[in-house]
């Protein structure tokens, strides 16, 4: 199909079915974006909120204790820690299971904004390998329900909306971080 062509009555419906079905996993996405968002916009004033802050104790898994600094995200905190080597911060994900909660370092470093550099990268990359995954689902979904039409611009459509969410999240983080220090 032409890029520039109408999509057909059917594949008009079948959008607007797959958007209906998929709508939590746009909704789920499009919040992680905004997360990733705004880590990135807010990276230095995070970064010192995380040092100045004297959090209750987190022990994680490999049996090291962190003071909770600042949470970034749902079940994931910037942590700090006195080693003889200096301040060491930790991104730290606690995910509650029923068997107790695990606690996992996810990056680690001696410079604040630089594990956070580090944890918005990573975050970029999953929510690239998420689009990817979200696509394939809606790719599978168009072909059960409408076998042997084509529903490539259904797919493409939603692989371009979480395309956007994630380049519109880099490109303003991208400004932000350019923008800093110009002096008019």
């Amino acid at each position: 199909m032409n890029y520039y062509e109408r999509p057909t009555p059917l594949q008009e419906q079948a959008n607007l079915e797959a958007m209906q079905h998929f709508a939590e996993h746009l909704k789920q996405f499009k919040a992680n974006c905004e997360d990733v968002h705004n880590l990135e916009r807010n990276l230095a004033v995070t970064a010192k909120e995380a040092i100045q802050s004297p959090g209750r104790v987190i022990q994680t898994d490999n049996g090291v204790e962190w003071q909770h600094g600042v949470e970034l995200m749902k079940g994931i905190s910037l942590c700090h820690r006195c080693t003889a080597s200096g301040s060491e911060f930790a991104v730290v994900e606690c995910l509650p299971f029923k068997t107790g909660e695990m606690k996992d370092v996810l990056n680690r470093g001696y410079n604040a904004q630089e594990v956070l550099q580090m944890f918005a990268r990573d975050q970029r990359q999953v929510l690239r390998l998420w689009k990817g995954d979200v696509t394939a689902q809606v790719s599978e979904h168009v072909s059960e329900k409408y076998p042997r039409q084509d529903m490539s611009v259904v797919v493409e459509s939603f692989e371009i909306k979480l395309a956007r969410a994630i380049s519109q999240t880099y490109v303003h983080a991208q400004s932000q971080s350019q923008s800093r220090g110009v002096r008019i």
